[in-house]
């Protein structure tokens, strides 16, 4: 094309004003601010009964809330800085830790509080559960997610989709026995996988790059 600053007048004109988006920061608190809620709509339509917190492996069940809700915190925060050029995400070094955790006191819970064998049916009601209110913050992360795109859409999916998991979970310990199963377990693990695997494979179509 010969005439360039004519090119330049009609790119000039389509453009659109730039809008910066939120620190990773404010990202993450407003998503919080919206997802936490809508989850808990939807878990409140589920009828489950609340935990009690006087039983025994109540100090297990409540670290483990806390660290399901600070990984996933922080796993939101990586799927954000990840759709930014530039930014540093957090490393496994810090993920490891929080997960070894997890384990080590989901075992010893199971290890130290046995349930009875009408516990076992509690498996797949979690799973179910952690599927539903998952729903309505993995679509509200996606829609974040698509206000900047992203260079790494299977990352920061992933990303997304185990922050997701995890705020499932969490919920999920304000409406669980104190104790927990193996099949509990292998549930929970599963819904986990599942979570992320759907984020990441109905969401990539709308934050990657076109």
């Amino acid at each position: 094309m010969a005439d360039h600053e004519w090119l330049i007048e009609k790119l000039g004109r389509s453009a659109e004003p730039v809008k910066r988006p939120w620190r990773s920061g404010w990202r993450v608190a407003s998503w919080l601010a919206v997802a936490l809620p809508c989850g808990v709509a939807v878990s409140l339509m589920l009828h489950r009964a609340q935990t009690d917190w006087s039983h025994a492996g109540a100090t297990w069940a409540m670290l483990q809330l806390l660290l399901t809700f600070a990984t996933g915190t922080l796993a939101i925060r990586n799927a954000f800085l990840l759709s930014i050029a530039g930014q540093r995400p957090l490393g496994w070094g810090w993920f490891a830790p929080l997960v070894g955790l997890w384990l080590a006191t989901t075992f010893l819970n199971l290890h130290l509080h046995r349930v009875p064998a009408s516990g076992m049916v509690e498996g797949p009601n979690c799973y179910l559960f952690m599927l539903a209110v998952s729903v309505p913050m993995a679509a509200i992360v996606v829609g974040y997610l698509r206000r900047t795109r992203t260079l790494f859409p299977a990352r920061s999916l992933g990303a997304a989709g185990a922050g997701v998991a995890c705020m499932a979970l969490t919920l999920l310990s304000l409406c669980h026995p104190t104790h927990i199963s193996a099949a509990d377990l292998l549930m929970h693990i599963a819904a986990v996988s599942t979570i992320v695997l759907l984020t990441v494979v109905l969401g990539y179509r709308w934050v990657s790059l076109p």
